[in-house]
């Protein structure tokens, strides 16, 4: 579904627009013209749902040639490893959380905490995905006629990056599950959650001024996304917490 110029929902789950798996975050596709990108992977439980989307929207998944993951977590990143397999996309990560992925290693990547707690079923898997790529905070990606900028983002969680596409003066940011609509955020008690880190990666975010934000749940947004950034930054400021997703 086209949201956007150059820019598609291929994916969403149980939190935003029920249309791929439930288990799926925010899946985008972004268009580069040579070449497209998906920006996460979902969960990986139905991945085949979200190359239905692709190609109702007009796209061969020969064209889709990475897939960009914003942090390690199950709902973002699970479905890495069909993708590559299935579809040949080169995945990309930050250094910090590769390994993790790489490892199929369900402590970093709180898979086992989320298990316990029921977020996800007992028999949920998540394969060990090869990285193609590791970036870190300033590198830049290229897709087709795209450039992206890495944001290293941590709080929600460790190795936690976004990605910044600026355009004809105007910025957009797909910011995983660092901030979302209506200044929310998402505090979990896991291991790699900081409310510190949080703070100044809110702060960060805030101060780049965004025209559009695309996030890993929920709706997104096409004009004053810096709004809703500054809801967040001005409950850290005061020393309070944002609002749970």
């Amino acid at each position: 579904m086209k949201i956007a110029d150059k820019v598609y929902l291929a994916g969403s789950g149980k939190y935003g627009m029920e249309s791929s798996d439930p288990t799926d975050c925010n899946v985008y596709l972004l268009d580069g013209g040579s070449e497209c990108a998906l920006i996460d992977a979902g969960g990986g439980v139905d991945p085949e749902r979200i190359a239905d989307n692709v190609r109702r929207s007009g796209f061969a998944m020969e064209q889709v040639r990475w897939c960009l993951l914003t942090h390690a977590h199950a709902d973002h990143a699970a479905g890495a490893r069909y993708f590559r397999e299935r579809y040949g996309m080169r995945v990309v990560a930050s250094e910090e959380a590769a390994p993790w992925l790489e490892n199929g290693d369900m402590e970093r990547t709180s898979l086992d905490h989320a298990k316990r707690g029921g977020v996800y079923p007992a028999d949920f898997r998540f394969p060990a995905c090869p990285v193609d790529r590791t970036v870190r905070d300033g590198d830049r990606i290229r897709i087709g006629d795209i450039e992206l900028t890495v944001v290293d983002s941590p709080g929600h969680a460790r190795g936690h990056i976004c990605l910044l596409w600026e355009r004809g003066g105007e910025r957009s940011l797909f910011s995983g599950d660092a901030v979302f609509a209506g200044g929310k955020v998402v505090i979990q008690y896991v291991w790699d959650c900081d409310i510190p880190a949080y703070a100044k990666t809110v702060a960060k975010l805030h101060s780049l001024g965004v025209d559009r934000l695309y996030p890993g749940h929920g709706p997104f947004l096409l004009s004053r996304a810096a709004v809703h950034i500054e809801k967040a930054h001005a409950c850290f400021e005061r020393l309070d917490v944002p609002p749970n997703l």
